[in-house]
C-alpha cells in the first residue's frame, strides 16, 4: 500500500495554507516543510507546534513506512518505546508516536544546525578538513551519548544492551550553538523484554559505517558502535572514507569462516555499492590503511582511530566511555578550552569559506540550495537516494561540488483534500 502524502496544500499563485497533520493532547502539529526522504522510504518533516494559547517551538516529525506484518508493527512500537528511555543531552529526544492517515509518525526534537554529512560536504567544498580539535570534540560528545545508551537498564535494573547500529554522519547534528546530538535510534538493537527479532541477513543503517561483525552478520555489542564512530572520526580528520580509495587489485569476495562465499546481504539503509562488496572491503581494513588515510592528522589521534577501527572487537576500546575519555584527554592537552562556542565558530567559518567557492552549485544537506531559502532553511533531497550513490570524495579534487553525493529529484506534488 502506498504511504499517504502528509505535506502542505498549496494553491498555485495563492497564499500558503498551513496544514495540521494531527493533534496530540490538544497540541496541533502544523507542517512547515520537507527535510528529507530517506532510501528506506522514511519522510522527515519540519513541523511547528501550536498550543491552545499560541505557538510553540519546532519539532521534527518522521513518517515511517507502513508496517506490512504484525511482527513489523510490533518491532516499530518497540523501537519507539526504546527511544523514550534515552535521556541524555547528547541524544535528540523522542516525544510521541502518532498513527496518522494509516502511517506511524514519530515526533522528535528539532536540532537547529547541520548534520555531519553537511559539515563534510562543506569541508570538501572549501578543500580543507575540519580541524583536529573540531573532529575530536564532536567524536567525544557522540561517544559519551553512546555510552549512556550502552549502559541503560530497564525498570528492574537489567541491562538493555542497546547498540545504535547506525552511527553515521547523517545521524549526528551540530547545533547552531555548537551542541552535538546523536539521532535516529530506530535501528537500534536491544534486549528489551519481548522484543521481536529478525532472522534475515539484514544489515541495519548505513552499510558504509557498519562494523565488520555487523557486515558478517555476527553478534554485535557496544564495540560495534565504537567502530562506526571511529570511521566518522577518520572521515572528519581526513575528509576521506576507506571506501573512497580505489583498489589497485580486485577485492576478493566476502567469505564465511568455512571458506565458502557469503550469501548476499540485504541492507536496510542507504548504499552506493553492493553490500557484499562493502563488507569484503571493510573486513580488509588494516591499521596501515587507516594510517595512510589519516596522514597529516596528529599522531596521537591517528592511534586512537586505529584502535577504534580494529577488525577484532576485543582490540578496540572496550567501551564508548573509554574512547570518550581518550578523546577528552587529547583535547585537554592540545586544544584546552575547545567546546561548543569554538565548534560553532569554526563551523560558521567553514560554511563561509565553502560559500565563497559555491560558483558551480550550492550544496547543502545533500541537495541543491533553493534560491528562496537561507542556508539553514534549505531542504535536502526530496526523493530516496539512488542505490548507485557515489561517495563524497570519489572525485579528482575533493572540493568539486558536482561530484559530491548526488541530489535527489523533486518530490511528487502534495495530495489533494483536507487531512
Amino acid at each position: 500500500m502506498r504511504t499517504p502524502d502528509t505535506t502542505t496544500e498549496e494553491i498555485p499563485g495563492g497564499p500558503r495554507r498551513p496544514r495540521v497533520l494531527f493533534t496530540v493532547g490538544g497540541t496541533a502539529f502544523e507542517f512547515v516543510r520537507k527535510l528529507e526522504v530517506r532510501s528506506t522510504g522514511e519522510l522527515l518533516m519540519l513541523v511547528r507546534r501550536r498550543y491552545r494559547g499560541g505557538l510553540g517551538g519546532p519539532v521534527v516529525v518522521k513518517r515511517l513506512s507502513n508496517p506490512a506484518t504484525f511482527v513489523e508493527r510490533r518491532r516499530l512500537v518497540e523501537e519507539v518505546e526504546l527511544t523514550f528511555r534515552l535521556n541524555h543531552p547528547g541524544i535528540a529526544k523522542v516525544h510521541h508516536l502518532k498513527l496518522y492517515r494509516g502511517a506511524p509518525h514519530v515526533v522528535m526534537e528539532y536540532v537547529e544546525g547541520r548534520s555531519l554529512d553537511t559539515v563534510l560536504n562543506l569541508a570538501a567544498m572549501r578543500r580543507q578538513p575540519m580541524s583536529p580539535a573540531f573532529a575530536t570534540y564532536v567524536a567525544s560528545e557522540v561517544a559519551e551519548a553512546l555510552h549512556h545508551a550502552h549502559v541503560l537498564t530497564d525498570e528492574m535494573n537489567r541491562p538493555l544492551h542497546i547498540v545504535h547500529r547506525d552511527v553515521s554522519p547523517r545521524n549526528i547534528r551540530v547545533g547552531v550553538h555548537g551542541e552535538v546530538k546523536l539521532t535516529n535510534f530506530t535501528a537500534a538493537m536491544s534486549s528489551l523484554a519481548g522484543r521481536e527479532v529478525t532472522s534475515r541477513p539484514l544489515v541495519k543503517g548505513d552499510v558504509a559505517y557498519a562494523s565488520p561483525e555487523a557486515l558478517r552478520r555476527k553478534a554485535v555489542d557496544a564495540r560495534s558502535d565504537v567502530f562506526s564512530l571511529g570511521l566518522v572520526l577518520l572521515e572528519l580528520l581526513s575528509g576521506r572514507h576507506p571506501l573512497m580509495v580505489a583498489d589497485t587489485e580486485p577485492v576478493p569476495p566476502l567469505r564465511e569462516e568455512d571458506g565458502t562465499e557469503a550469501a548476499p546481504l540485504e541492507a536496510q539503509g542507504p548504499t552506493w555499492m553492493p553490500v557484499n562488496e562493502v563488507a569484503a572491503r571493510m573486513v580488509r581494513l588494516e591499521p596501515e590503511h587507516v594510517e595512510r588515510l589519516a596522514a597529516g592528522a596528529p599522531a596521537e589521534l591517528v592511534s586512537l582511530v586505529v584502535r577504534a577501527l580494529r577488525q577484532d572487537a576485543a582490540d578496540r576500546f572496550p567501551s564508548a566511555a573509554e574512547m570518550a575519555s581518550a578523546l577528552r584527554a587529547w583535547l585537554r592537552a592540545h586544544a584546552p578550552g575547545y567546546g561548543r562556542h569554538e565548534a560553532a565558530e569554526e563551523l560558521a567559518r567553514a560554511a563561509a569559506a565553502a560559500t565563497g567557492r559555491r560558483n558551480q552549485a550550492e550544496l547543502l544537506e545533500g541537495g541543491l540550495h533553493p534560491e528562496e531559502l537561507t542556508a539553514e532553511e534549505a531542504a535536502v533531497a526530496l526523493e530516496p537516494e539512488s542505490p548507485a550513490r557515489t561517495p563524497r570524495d570519489e572525485v579528482s579534487e575533493p572540493g568539486d561540488p558536482d561530484k559530491a553525493r548526488p541530489a535527489g529529484s523533486a518530490d511528487s506534488g502534495p495530495e489533494d483534500g483536507e487531512p
